[in-house]
């Protein structure tokens, strides 16, 4: 299966199972929370070190206690995206419906606009702008109900206040599992002790004791306990390899399939705004699947100059590669950028590459990156008279490679 195929089969098979997620939630209402997220993160435990076993990433685990920055990073982002969308929107449920709270909760892709300049050094096109936009004004069609007013007399506010917070912290989880390419498996396995030792101190900490289940707890808990690797597993593998924001507006989806859960489970009937929500949320993804500027790279240097071609970060493409010394990159922090140029300055990319001043440097046809390369060709939107170049290194290394590109395509065309 190639690259792009299996990470959009695992982003929409997240999103069915993130869309009803929430709605099983209401079920936990009049339990103890604390003992249930506990016992599910408990029994997440073996599932993740099954997980690492399978991908033969065990001894990683082991290594990983002595790298404390990526230690501290896979605990910050684990605790920001798992406990906000579990625990956090299992109490708003106590005052909101399902719905509502899930609406809210997905105001994340929007949130996340604020981190991407910054932390992922990512472009905003007028096309992406636009597509969040209508996905967030479906967003507030379904708060309100169709009914603006409703919005500042609602009672709820300090809960929703509360959501939306959630919401932020959670989209920052999503940027820094993309920023620092945390190894997928290392971070699932890893969050499992991150949440479990969370949960215990909180346990502990509010007087709270074990009591007897009843079999929906003891569903939801399996059912919590699987998901919390497989659901996660593949939300974040298509966030890495997939642009941010196409990962991020096709979530925004999330709360129309919660609606029809919620409907099938307790027959919450499905509104006329609910749709509407929907359909805009499915411009917005139209939009983003065809935008090819947005998501590029944008070099922090000051004064970098105007180049003739638009950078790609992706990195994403290359995180699992064993070959050629770019998984090694990869795993030390080093980024992969990519762009295309016409062929008739392809000249200067063999001449750049063939000279061996710059390591690490591709023209696409290496065949030890065949596949990865066919996924950046989508990714760049190739053409037959195009030529791409990919370049791992640090970001500083990859700059000056593509800075040095441009001026030899120079002038400016």
């Amino acid at each position: 299966m190639q690259i792009s195929t299996k990470a959009y089969v695992y982003l929409f098979a997240s999103l069915l199972i993130g869309s009803f997620t929430p709605v099983l939630l209401v079920l936990t209402i009049g339990t103890n929370a604390f003992e249930l997220f506990l016992l599910a993160s408990l029994l997440s435990i073996p599932v993740g070190i099954a997980l690492l076993v399978k991908k033969s990433k065990l001894p990683a685990l082991a290594g990983l206690l002595k790298n404390k920055k990526r230690l501290f990073y896979i605990a910050l982002a684990a605790l920001l995206s798992y406990v906000p969308y579990q625990y956090g929107i299992a109490y708003a449920e106590h005052y909101i419906s399902a719905s509502l709270a899930t609406v809210l909760f997905r105001l994340n892709p929007l949130l996340m606009l604020i981190f991407i300049p910054f932390l992922l050094n990512e472009r905003l096109s007028k096309s992406q702008i636009a597509a969040l936009g209508l996905a967030f004004v479906g967003i507030i069609i379904g708060v309100s109900g169709g009914n603006l007013s409703n919005i500042l007399s609602n009672v709820d506010l300090p809960i929703i206040g509360l959501v939306i917070m959630l919401a932020v912290g959670y989209a920052l989880a999503n940027i820094i599992i993309k920023r620092e390419m945390l190894d997928t498996e290392l971070y699932l396995a890893g969050s499992t002790f991150v949440l479990t030792l969370f949960y215990a101190i909180f346990f502990v900490g509010s007087g709270a004791h074990f009591v007897a289940l009843s079999a929906v707890d003891i569903g939801i808990i399996v059912y919590l306990a699987i998901t919390n690797i497989f659901s996660f597993y593949m939300y974040v593998h298509a966030l890495k390899v997939l642009k941010t924001t196409i990962v991020t507006n096709t979530y925004l989806l999330s709360p129309f399939f919660s609606f029809v859960w919620a409907d099938a489970m307790f027959g919450t009937p499905i509104k006329i705004y609910y749709l509407a929500i929907a359909v805009l949320a499915g411009i917005g993804i139209v939009i983003q699947r065809k935008d090819r500027v947005g998501g590029s790279y944008r070099s922090r240097a000051r004064g970098a100059p105007k180049h003739n071609f638009t950078i790609f970060d992706v990195t994403g493409a290359f995180a699992g590669s064993g070959q050629g010394g770019i998984g090694d990159i990869v795993k030390s922090g080093g980024r992969v950028f990519a762009t295309k140029v016409h062929k008739d300055h392809a000249h200067h990319i063999a001449a750049m590459i063939g000279g061996g001043e710059y390591a690490n440097a591709y023209s696409g046809s290496e065949g030890f990156i065949a596949s990865e390369s066919a996924f950046v060709k989508e990714i760049l939107g190739m053409q037959e008279n195009e030529a791409m170049v990919i370049k791992a290194g640090a970001v500083q290394e990859n700059d000056a490679f593509f800075d040095e590109l441009n001026r030899r395509m120079q002038p400016l065309q």
